[in-house]
């Protein structure tokens, strides 16, 4: 895949590679354009094909959105470029009262301020401000949910702002790709790649694999219908993260949300489309290459109008979404 034009000097120094000095500084070099410049990939152009249809049968949905905390933030963190002003980020869990069960999009934020509190000296400089935000159960409890009473998590990946409220959930079961509890499940060292293990200790064999080898859907490569009914479809979405993970909701009054937790931070990310910023991208995405591969399928899903793409961190995206009550 081609890089964009951010990458051209970059390039340029390394046809210096012969010179035995510059290879003493090779890797610091490197270091230093990656923040500088943003060496990117570019997004490739998609167009969706067959379109896939939503069954009349199926049962209406109405997901509404649990917020833990809202943070200011600098757009140009969430979206390629400078100068793009402020967005409100917000730490998100999602609930659907589904005939199958109570059900949650990520399990956000448990008990923040001893997360935050253990974690190495950078984490708390960077995500401090998550020692405010409310647990899960609190949210729960708001309105009129027990946590018991939930019983799934549709897991779009295992970062700690995703997972970390997991342990107040005794009962649910965690629905993840294969590839992504494969990683978390084996990791032994605290934020490798932003994955806290701790938050996985209580849920290990309440944990459905999600295979993804079903059709595919939407643009995506492959599939997993969660339930069999049509209304909760799988797709994989790679590159933030090893397993990462998307959720078509289907609702049988017609409306269609797909959430990405975290491929896209912000709606630049799939309207124009663009990468998370410079230095956040290379820091926080784990493959940038398959990261673009699927803020290509995310452009296309949107320009067809095929979805409403719904981000974790952007309230501006939540169309048809309510705070739930």
């Amino acid at each position: 895949m081609g890089m964009n034009a951010d990458c051209t000097l970059l390039h340029a120094l390394d046809l210096l590679g012969h010179c035995s000095w510059w290879q003493a500084m090779r890797n610091a070099q490197t270091l230093v354009w990656l923040v500088l410049t943003g060496c990117l990939p570019a997004i490739p152009q998609r167009a969706l094909g067959t379109r896939a249809a939503i069954g009349g049968a199926l049962p209406t949905l109405a997901p509404c959105a649990l917020v833990h905390l809202t943070v200011e933030e600098n757009l140009s963190n969430g979206a390629h470029g400078w100068f793009r002003g402020d967005w409100n980020l917000v730490y998100t869990t999602f609930l659907i009262r589904h005939p199958r069960g109570l059900l949650l999009v990520d399990a956000a934020v448990g008990n923040s301020a001893a997360g935050v509190d253990a974690a190495p000296w950078w984490f708390r400089w960077s995500f401090g401000s998550a020692r405010a935000a409310k647990p899960l159960s609190s949210l729960l409890a708001e309105v009129g949910v027990k946590p018991e009473d939930v019983t799934r998590v549709l897991l779009t990946h295992a970062h700690w702002d995703h997972a970390g409220g997991l342990p107040q959930l005794p009962r649910a079961r965690v629905s993840m790709s294969s590839v992504e509890a494969d990683w978390i499940l084996a990791l032994a060292e605290p934020l490798a790649d932003l994955g806290m293990p701790h938050h996985f200790a209580q849920v290990r064999d309440r944990v459905d694999r999600l295979r993804l080898q079903g059709q595919p859907y939407e643009g995506f490569a492959a599939s997993e219908d969660v339930f069999g009914d049509g209304s909760i479809i799988a797709v994989p979405s790679p590159g933030h993260s090893r397993g990462a993970t998307s959720y078509f909701v289907n609702s049988g009054d017609g409306r269609r949300w797909l959430f990405v937790g975290d491929t896209a931070w912000v709606k630049e990310g799939f309207e124009e489309p663009v990468m998370k910023g410079r230095l956040a991208s290379w820091i926080a995405d784990w493959d940038r290459e398959q990261t673009a591969d699927a803020l290509g399928v995310l452009h296309a899903i949107h320009q067809a109008r095929a979805s409403v793409v719904v981000t974790s961190h952007d309230e501006r995206t939540w169309q048809g979404i309510e705070r739930c009550r």
